[in-house]
């Protein structure tokens, strides 16, 4: 989200500064070209930020407690859900990145079938609001 909205800032203030690319008889001459064609690339860029970030959002939407809880332990992802106490006391001072799956599954209290089968459903869904899978 961080890295859009400085997308969008770069291409908005772009067009307030000229790129001087080529030395003419009275200086430096401005390339539209070059800077439409950048303008136009950001935005392409920007597009498919804003596509996979909203899939990713619409997927969480539809996702149960359970799963919330499996996508807040596995990735610290939580939009406008507040994980469990005792869920935030387990993870406290843990690193995502170093926890097993039978780890995760323990603290999210589920059978470790089970919390792949929510993991895989997120990012399963991901894929296919995207035209991925």
């Amino acid at each position: 989200m961080k890295r859009i909205e400085e997308l969008r800032r770069e291409i908005i203030l772009s067009g307030e500064s000229p790129v001087a690319v080529a030395a003419g008889q009275e200086g430096y001459a401005e390339s539209r070209v070059e800077r439409r064609g950048t303008r136009l690339a950001d935005s392409i860029l920007l597009r498919e930020m804003e596509r996979i970030t909203k899939a990713i959002a619409d997927t969480y939407a539809r996702a149960r407690e359970e799963g919330r809880k499996v996508i807040w332990i596995k990735y610290g992802l939580a939009i406008d859900w507040e994980p469990p106490p005792e869920i935030k006391a387990q993870m406290e001072g843990r690193n995502r990145f170093d926890l097993t799956a039978d780890q995760m599954a323990d603290i999210a209290s589920m059978d470790r079938a089970t919390f792949h089968r929510y993991r895989s459903g997120f990012v399963y869904g991901i894929a296919e609001r995207l035209g991925w899978y």
